[in-house]
């Protein structure tokens, strides 16, 4: 039987062969490629395969691929599937079930795959820093990202039906669309040539010089050639430091509670399984309702009890000041020895008070007393203390 890297290295064959025919140029990225750089294997590095491709390229192998009409293979990103989140792109083998994707909400298809990654823009040659994702397009992916959620359990019913109705009116106003094109023109760099237009590129979570993407050179890795930059040393020494050479590559153990199986598509294994997994994602959701559930009971016994506690403060604080109030207002606040003195008393209450408005809560103290704690809170140049005090009062969240 085959293993998954097997596999990953067939599809990273097929690409090669797909760009060398159709003039696509891509490399291997992340840290597959500096195995490949340094042992010639990819083998027992990271469990997910990757290369880098501007993104003209990526949209023209896609292309050949679908034209293709390969009923083994699939290539699925944001632009064909709506509720994928990721810019990447993952090309796999339909005749494989990797059971990891399969418990990923998001993800139509779920075979063994490579991931192909936009190289995007990150600094001008001015040094000015690119932003990709603006704060309407970030909170369009979080919006993405929470309705693309699926909901099994039949008790929650009207969550279903409310991802439901927010995909469908996304669809139809055609928001997938947009937010590729957006993002695409935000950072996306469509040509290899355009890449020396920019200081600094981005791919994956790498932020390098453009200056190392000048050209590239052939290395065989596991008994196939693929792509890595000519000026290999160079980008490694600025990703991993001046010692890279000496880096151990570990590798990467199975997935736990993750089960791949190279021989059966996973349409097979969807289809024969769906219920045992329907109901386990149903009994799943129930569990994390019921956590929820028992988390803001807790929650809200913390509250009460720290109300008891504060409501037991509230009353010693409220005898010591009856008896002392007359003394404690003869310090003179000037005297940094009488302050000192003053502070030493009053820093019980003072720290009760800052406990308790962290939780949103604060008790009540006579004018003259209060006023006195104020005068030495501005004194210890504590006036945040003060405003959120005097914040939570004007809501009544205090025992009377």
């Amino acid at each position: 039987m085959k293993t998954k890297r097997d596999i990953q290295l067939e599809l990273l064959q097929e690409l090669d062969e797909i760009c060398k025919d159709n003039n696509l140029k891509y490399l291997l990225i992340g840290l597959n490629s500096l195995n490949a750089y340094l042992n010639n294997t990819i083998r027992n590095a990271s469990r997910i395969v990757a290369v880098g491709m501007v993104q003209t390229d990526i949209d023209k192998f896609c292309q050949i691929i679908e034209k293709q009409n390969n009923s083994n293979r699939y290539v699925e990103g944001i632009f064909n599937n709506p509720n994928f989140l990721p810019v990447y792109v993952t090309y796999g083998n339909t005749n494989t079930t990797d059971f990891h994707m399969v418990a990923l909400n998001r993800n139509i298809h779920h075979g063994i795959h490579i991931r192909l990654y936009p190289i995007f823009k990150a600094e001008t040659l001015d040094g000015e820093p690119i932003v990709g994702w603006d704060s309407r397009l970030s909170k369009e992916r979080e919006f993405r990202k929470f309705s693309s959620k699926r909901i099994e359990n039949k008790k929650f019913w009207y969550m279903k039906a409310g991802f439901g109705a927010l995909n469908f009116a996304y669809k139809i106003t055609g928001g997938a669309k947009r937010y590729y094109n957006n993002v695409k023109r935000n950072i996306a760099i469509d040509k290899w040539e355009d890449i020396q237009n920019y200081s600094k590129v981005r791919f994956i979570n790498k932020t390098v010089s453009s200056k190392h993407f000048l050209d590239f050179q052939r290395v065989e890795v596991d008994g196939i050639e693929v792509n890595l930059l000519k000026d290999s040393d160079a980008l490694f020494s600025e990703i991993y430091g001046e010692d890279f050479k000496e880096i151990k590559i570990k590798p990467k153990p199975p997935r736990k509670r993750a089960i791949v199986d190279t021989e059966i598509g996973y349409e097979q294994i969807l289809s024969e399984t769906q219920s045992i997994l329907t109901e386990i994602r149903s009994t799943h959701e129930e569990l994390v309702w019921g956590r929820r559930k028992v988390s803001h009971e807790k929650e809200t016994v913390k509250k009460v009890w720290n109300l008891v506690k504060m409501t037991g403060k509230e009353l010693e604080y409220e005898e010591f000041f009856e008896e002392n109030i007359d003394r404690l207002l003869t310090y003179d606040l000037d005297d940094e020895q009488e302050f000192e003195e003053l502070y030493d008393e009053l820093e019980p209450v003072i720290r009760s008070l800052n406990m308790y408005s962290k939780y949103g809560m604060t008790f009540p103290i006579e004018p003259k007393s209060m006023d006195l704690i104020k005068r030495v809170l501005v004194k210890l140049e504590k006036e945040d203390l003060i405003n959120r005090i005097e914040k939570i009062s004007k809501k009544k969240y205090f025992v009377e």
